[in-house]
C-alpha cells in the first residue's frame, strides 16, 4: 500500500468511525422518545437532540462521500 492510499484508508476510518458514532447517537435518541412516560420538555429537548444529531449525519454522509469518491479516483 502507498503512502497516499495509507493516507487516504487511514481519513476513510476516521469518517467510518465518526458516522458510526452519530448513528448510534440518532439511534439513542429514537428510543429514548419511545418512552410513554416523558414529560414535554424531555420530548422537546430529544427532538432537538435528534434533529442535530440527523444534521449532523448528513454533514458526516457528505464528507463520507467525498472521501469515497475522491478515493477512487486515485
Amino acid at each position: 500500500m502507498s503512502r497516499n492510499e495509507l493516507k487516504d484508508y487511514e481519513r476513510l476510518q476516521v469518517l467510518y468511525d465518526e458516522l458510526e458514532q452519530e448513528c448510534l447517537t440518532a439511534v439513542k435518541y429514537i428510543e429514548a422518545l419511545k418512552v410513554k412516560e416523558l414529560s414535554r420538555g424531555q420530548r422537546e429537548d430529544l427532538i432537538g437532540e435528534l434533529s442535530a444529531s440527523v444534521t449532523h449525519l448528513r454533514i458526516q454522509a457528505e464528507a463520507l462521500e467525498q472521501g469515497l469518491e475522491e478515493a477512487m479516483a486515485a
